[in-house]
């Protein structure tokens, strides 16, 4: 290993162009995968791969295209709806949308379109509704309303949102196994609704507008906050470098890790190598993460180059030598937080596997630029300076935030003289937040992912006002042999749950829709009228198979064929009869959405009512993908902790044992971080911030960001205790130079996500808090309970060793040799550590 390291510090600073012409070489390679990036994906990466729900929903739209298969578009009519201008403006909307032939040929078979206007255009026997008077209207609206189902349907198609009424139709269309060409079939839908001139506000309603409002907003307002983010960092770094060159070398290198991070997801993505999946929301937030992440690897090379530059070395001396220096502490500080984002290949939500292959290399990339960029290029220009003997003498940075360093001194004199109190003081702690932490929400909800002040979610709401709540259609999948006497009875006995409403799954918004069972009852039904469906045939059938305790699979088979002569396009909308394979049916009802224990009850009460095989029966919607989503995260999690915390236990004992036969310092430096993550989940308890799929990224950049901070602590205090330094002074030396350093580098990082806090989008705003506290809590650990922990290590071997001689190093250092090696741990005088 330290020949690996000295040979890429020699070769970054004795050849420094050559070393930048290879980073650029890489970053234009990297770059390149811009060009095919590709569009952000839809909400469905959040939907594990094996999920029973994913799978049946494909099934689904492939099997029955015609009933299953189809994507509804709301158009939402605002304004006075029940004059003659506005349901002639409703009228119009349709027809002009319907007409379009890229629509017409997806409009659905059965119930293409829902409308208001086609209520009162039959109710009043006209085609013009502009042509008729306000009073034959409101004639209309009386007779409509003693008529119990007609109230009924116009009940949920019209309603009042702040103070106007509102209507919505409905057009359903069908995929037709082109996915994008319905997309672009719903987004069209939206531009034709708009440009219908008329008396009332139209907007529609979809998948598509809502898909492509999340995107543009995600990508809008991280364009914007990145500016933001690079912003504040411009500030900080001045206030810490005050050195213009240092500050441009250090933006430069953000671009590049940035740029090149991107440029990777598009090489691997879909068009590229094809290893992952498109951008989505979670992966937009990359760069953002790897500013307030890399922009730390900056500030320590130059503060290392500075320190050596100042006890007197030459540029050239000292570019090599710091780079050295830091080589050792960053890479295991940035070998830490690959491996805890790299720990989410092991969820079952690609859009999180997706995320950690991303960010694991944008850290690496950030970090080999950081230390390509910054020594090479500071080797080219202070060798000018210095040959013309015009090098300015080198600032130290011993005080990242003036004043910090005499305050955690004191904080730590503190807890080396009272190391089991700050321990005891954590242990309360944690025992109160872990307690939090167990009741923690774990709600998701996809709608979160639009911005507050947009149309989808001003609409949804309207909905929700207007409408007594949104309702989405759930389709229940069954797999099983048709004629099978107990697979008849079960879909019976569900079919007939959903007659009575005392009876009906929980959160059922209506009767069953679609079914076979619905299919044979327009059939066999003798309503006595003409034209009816009725068929004496199925009755008579019937009459025959009913054997007692069994049906005869002969007879119901017959009932089918039946049934499939009648009405193939119906019989193929519900069930496929296949003599030879497996058989499969479908039930359709309308639920309501926007809560999750309501939809978890109600997945419990369906599979309450099926009697057969679990596996026979598959419940799949929107909102039950929502449910899939957290179920899957949070079971994974869990597993996915361990996993980081094993993982960083395992490097870091085999670098301590090897470097210095300590294994135990491992423990130490990881141990604390378990800490953390118990305070961050119970503060999130508290502050009422759920665990989902985006604050549950916290977990690996809490271990990420907390095992940086404790590494540079036990380096620097071990360091000081090699060097003959009591405990108390090692660690009130420690935290006052070390300490100070990362207070400030904590300040960098944690400023960089809160311009997270100024998204639109709610699931960033967490994000960003969260993590602002998670880099709180990661300080306060490394300098309030790793200390003292240290302080127990360093006595317990002190008293294995039993009686010795006093050690002869110094025991007091002035301020500016403590503030030599101030938060790198620097191992200038260690040779046996950097060496390694």
């Amino acid at each position: 290993m330290s020949r690996l390291f000295t040979a890429f510090a020699r070769g970054v600073t004795a050849r420094p162009r050559l070393a930048l012409a290879t980073l650029a070489v890489v970053a234009v390679a990297l770059g390149s995968g811009l060009a095919i990036l590709g569009e952000q994906a839809d909400n469905t990466v959040f939907l594990p791969d094996d999920s029973e729900v994913a799978l049946a929903g494909e099934q689904l739209s492939e099997l029955f295209p015609d009933s299953a298969g189809l994507t509804g578009v709301t158009i939402l009519h605002r304004g006075d709806t029940l004059t003659p201008a506005g349901l002639a403006h409703i009228d119009a909307v349709i027809a002009e949308t319907v007409a379009e032939p890229s629509i017409a040929e997806r409009l659905a078979i059965t119930e293409p379109v829902v409308s208001l206007a086609a209520i009162y255009r039959q109710a009043l026997g006209v085609d013009d509704l502009s042509a008729v008077a306000q009073d034959q209207i409101d004639q209309a609206t009386a007779a409509l309303s003693d008529d119990e189902a007609m109230a009924t349907a116009i009940a949920g198609l019209s309603g009042e949102a702040d103070g106007d009424g509102l209507v919505i139709s409905q057009i359903r269309l069908r995929e037709l196994g082109d996915p994008d060409g319905l997309e672009a079939a719903e987004l069209l839908v939206a531009d034709l609704v708009a440009d219908v001139d008329g008396p009332l506000d139209v907007r529609s309603l979809s998948a598509a507008t809502i898909d492509e409002e999340s995107a543009e907003s995600s990508s809008s307002s991280m364009s914007t906050l990145m500016f933001v983010a690079f912003a504040v960092i411009v500030v900080l770094l001045l206030l810490f470098f005050r050195s213009g060159s240092d500050v441009a070398l250090s933006l430069a290198g953000l671009g590049i890790t940035v740029v090149g991070t991107v440029g990777f997801q598009g090489l691997v993505g879909p068009d590229g190598l094809g290893l992952i999946g498109l951008p989505n929301s979670i992966t937009t937030m990359v760069p953002i993460m790897l500013i307030g992440l890399v922009v730390d690897y900056a500030i320590q090379s130059v503060a290392h180059y500075r320190e050596i530059r100042a006890d007197g070395a030459t540029v050239g001396v000292a570019a090599r030598t710091g780079l050295l220096g830091v080589m050792l502490p960053l890479g295991l500080a940035a070998g830490t937080t690959i491996i805890s984002f790299l720990t989410n290949l092991a969820s079952p939500i690609p859009a999180n596997q997706d995320f950690g292959i991303v960010a694991a290399f944008g850290v690496f990339f950030g970090l080999v630029t950081m230390l390509t960029l910054i020594p090479a290029a500071r080797t080219i220009l202070d060798q000018r300076s210095e040959a013309r003997g015009s090098l300015a003498e080198a600032r130290l940075m011993t005080d990242a935030i003036p004043g910090a360093g005499s305050v955690i001194a004191r904080i730590g004199e503190f807890v080396a003289r009272q190391p089991m109190v700050a321990l005891a003081g954590a242990a309360v702690l944690t025992v109160a937040l872990g307690s939090a932490a167990t009741q923690i929400s774990t709600e998701f909800d996809t709608n979160d992912f639009l911005p507050g002040d947009g149309d989808s979610l001003t609409d949804l709401a309207a909905l929700d006002e207007a409408l007594g709540g949104q309702t989405e259609v759930v389709t229940v999948l069954i797999e099983a042999e048709l004629t099978d006497d107990r697979t008849l009875r079960n879909v019976l006995t569900l079919s007939e749950a959903f007659v009575d409403e005392l009876s009906r799954p929980t959160g059922a918004a209506s009767g069953i829709t679609a079914s076979l069972g619905s299919l044979y009852l327009d059939w066999n039904t003798d309503s006595g009228e003409p034209g009816d469906n009725h068929d004496p045939g199925l009755a008579e059938i019937a009459a025959t198979i009913d054997q007692g305790l069994t049906l005869d699979p002969d007879g119901v088979q017959r009932i089918l064929d039946r049934l499939e002569a009648n009405d193939p396009v119906g019989f193929g909308q519900v069930a496929i009869n296949d003599p030879d394979g497996v058989d499969r049916t479908l039930i359709q009802f309308n639920a309501l959405t926007g809560d999750q224990d309501r939809t978890e009850q109600m997945v419990d009460d369906i599979d309450g009512l099926w009697f057969g095989p679990r596996d026979q029966i598959v419940a799949t919607s929107g909102e039950i993908v929502g449910l899939e989503v957290t179920t899957a995260m949070t079971d994974s999690q869990s597993s996915s902790i361990a996993i980081t915390m094993v993982a960083a236990l395992i490097v870091l004992m085999l670098f301590f044992w090897a470097t210095e036969f300590k294994p135990m310092l491992a423990v130490i430096a990881v141990l604390p971080i378990l800490l953390v993550l118990l305070w961050v989940l119970g503060t999130m308890t508290l502050l009422g911030i759920p665990y989902n799929v985006i604050t549950a990224l916290i977990t690996a950049l809490s271990i990420g960001i907390g095992v940086d901070y404790t590494i540079h602590i036990i380096h620097r205090f071990t360091h000081e205790v090699d060097h003959g330094r009591s405990l108390l002074d090692a660690t009130k030396t420690t935290l006052a130079t070390t300490g100070s350093a990362l207070t400030g580098s904590a300040l960098t990082t944690a400023l960089a996500f809160a311009v997270l806090l100024f998204s639109p989008l709610a699931p960033f705003r967490q994000f960003g808090l969260v993590t602002g506290i998670t880099i709180l809590y990661a300080l306060v650990v490394s300098v309030v309970v790793v200390p003292p922990m240290l302080i127990v290590w360093a006595a317990y071997h002190e008293w294995r060793a039993g009686p010795s001689e006093p050690a002869t190093g110094p025991s007091e250092r002035s301020a500016g040799e403590a503030g030599a090696d101030v938060d790198t741990g620097d191992d200038r005088a260690r040779p046996s550590v950097a060496a390694t």
